[in-house]
C-alpha cells in the first residue's frame, strides 16, 4: 500500500460527525489525501472539484441521497471506485446500490480491517486502469508514428484511427472525426470491387471472417477531392494475442489497381472497336441468364461490308467498324452492353427489355446508322438487325441461335431492316 498511498486520494461522505472523522483517520494512513463531506450535495460538489480516486459514502444522506450521489458519480466516471456504507439492513436499497456497480459494501460502524481491505482492492483496480490507460496511450502513439494509414479495432468497433488516415479524410486526428461522428464506412466506396453500403463495422467483419482468406482491397473516397477517382488500399490486419483488439493497416495500391483495371479492360475488349469481345460477352450473358432477370439480345451486322473493304480498302473498313461501334454506344442505354461478335457482326445485350422495347431500340440504331456519314465512304451504309428475348430456362445456345436466325431473316428480306423473334 505504501506505493499506492503516494498517489491515492479519497473522499469520505458521512452524515455523522464521529463516523466521518473516524473514517478519515483510518484512511489517512492508506492514502495521500483524504477529504470529507457531511451530505450528498456537498459530497458531489467536492467530488467534482477534487476528482478523488475513491469515494466512500453512506447510502443514506441528507440533501442528496447517497444512491443519487453514486449514480451521479457513475455517470461522470464509469471506472470510479466506490465503497458504500450502510446502517439498517435494507435489501431493496442495497440491491439498487449493487446495480450502480459499487466495489464494496461495509456495515456501520465500519470495521477498520474490512475498510482497508476494500481500499486495497480499489487501489489494485485503479493501478490496473492506469496501466491500461498508459498502454492504450502508448499504442495510439505508436500508431500515430506508423508511416501509413492504420487503425485499431476492438471486435467490429474502431477505437482509434491514426493521424495518417484521419489526414487522408481531411481531419486532424481521431478525436476530430469522433466529434463529427465520422467513421471509415462514411468514406468506403467499395470492398473487394463490390459496392459497399454496409453498417459501421460490417467491413471489419467481412475482412476478418472472409472464408476465402484473400487479399482485401477497399476504395476510399477523399472528401478533399470529391471529383477524383477513389483511392484503392490493400488492407491487412494483425490480432493481439488473447485479445479482441486488431490493428488494420492500409497500403495505397491505386496505381496497381488502375493497371489491373487497364489489363482487364484490354483482355475483355476488342482492340479495334473498344466494344466487349466475344469471350467476355458470353461470360456476361451467362451471368444474366443465371440471374433470372429479363433481357433481350440485339444482333446486327453491316450490310455488304465486304464490298466496302474491296472498294475503299481495309483501313476505311476498320474506320467504319470503329465509327459504328461509337455510334451504337451513343444510342443505347447505360445499362446495355455492346460487343463485337466477329467480323462486321455485333451484339447488344439490352437488360430488362421487353421484345417491343428492344425492337424500338434496334430501330433507333438502324436509323442512326443509315443517316450517319462514315469516313471514306461517299454512299450510304446500312445494317440489318435481329432481336430475341430470353425465355426463362432457355439455354445459351438456343437463345443465340434464335437471334442469329432473326438476323439472317432480316438479310433475306432485303437488308436494312429489323426482324423480331416472336417466341
Amino acid at each position: 500500500m505504501s506505493r499506492a498511498r503516494r498517489t491515492l486520494s479519497v473522499l469520505v461522505v458521512q452524515q455523522e460527525d464521529y463516523e466521518r472523522k473516524r473514517l478519515a483517520e483510518l484512511l489517512s494512513g492508506a492514502a495521500a489525501e483524504v477529504r470529507t463531506a457531511r451530505d450528498g450535495r456537498e459530497g458531489l460538489n467536492r467530488y467534482h472539484a477534487a476528482e478523488p480516486d475513491i469515494l466512500v459514502t453512506d447510502i443514506l444522506l441528507p440533501r442528496l441521497d447517497g444512491l443519487d450521489l453514486i449514480r451521479a458519480v457513475r455517470r461522470d466516471r464509469a471506472d470510479a471506485q466506490i465503497i458504500a456504507t450502510f446502517g439498517p439492513y435494507n435489501p431493496k436499497t442495497l440491491l439498487q446500490a449493487v446495480e450502480c456497480d459499487v466495489q464494496a459494501f461495509l456495515r456501520l460502524p465500519v470495521n477498520p480491517g474490512r475498510l482497508l481491505a476494500a481500499v486495497r482492492r480499489c487501489a489494485r483496480n485503479i493501478a490496473m486502469h492506469r496501466r491500461l490507460a498508459q498502454a492504450d496511450y502508448s499504442l495510439r502513439h505508436m500508431l500515430d508514428l506508423f508511416p501509413g494509414p492504420a487503425l485499431l479495432a476492438r471486435g467490429n468497433d474502431v477505437v482509434y484511427a491514426n493521424r495518417r488516415i484521419c489526414s487522408f479524410f481531411g481531419h486532424a486526428d481521431h478525436e476530430a472525426m469522433s466529434r463529427l461522428d465520422l467513421g471509415i464506412e462514411d468514406f468506403l466506396v467499395s470492398l473487394n470491387h463490390e459496392p459497399y453500403s454496409g453498417l459501421p463495422g460490417e467491413w471489419i467483419d467481412a475482412i476478418v471472417n472472409d472464408p476465402l482468406d484473400r487479399e482485401h482491397v477497399v476504395q476510399l473516397e477523399n472528401p478533399r477531392t470529391p471529383s477524383a477517382r477513389p483511392s484503392a488500399f490493400a488492407v491487412t490486419f494483425n490480432p493481439f494475442p488473447d485479445s479482441d483488439l486488431r490493428v488494420f493497416t492500409f497500403q495505397d495500391v491505386s496505381e496497381l489497381e488502375e493497371e489491373k483495371a487497364r489489363l482487364r479492360d484490354e483482355a475483355s475488349t476488342d482492340p479495334l472497336t473498344r466494344a466487349l469481345n466475344r469471350r467476355s460477352f458470353l461470360r456476361l450473358l451467362d451471368r444474366h441468364m443465371f440471374s433470372g432477370k429479363p433481357f433481350s439480345l440485339i444482333m446486327f451486322d453491316i450490310d455488304h461490308f465486304k464490298s466496302i473493304n474491296d472498294t475503299y480498302g481495309h483501313d476505311v473498313g476498320d474506320a467504319v467498324l470503329r465509327e459504328i461501334s461509337a455510334l451504337v454506344r451513343e444510342n443505347i442505354r447505360e445499362t446495355d452492353t455492346l460487343a463485337r461478335w466477329g467480323g462486321e457482326e455485333f451484339m447488344v445485350l439490352a437488360g430488362n427489355s421487353a421484345p417491343d422495347r428492344a425492337a424500338h431500340e434496334a430501330e433507333r440504331l438502324r436509323s442512326a446508322v443509315a443517316e450517319f456519314a462514315f469516313t471514306g465512304v461517299p454512299g450510304q451504309i446500312t445494317s440489318s438487325f435481329g432481336v430475341a428475348r430470353h425465355v426463362l430456362g432457355e439455354d445459351q445456345e438456343t437463345l443465340l441461335k434464335r437471334v442469329d436466325q432473326a438476323l439472317y431473316q432480316a438479310k433475306e428480306n432485303g437488308r436494312n431492316r429489323i426482324v423480331l423473334d416472336e417466341k
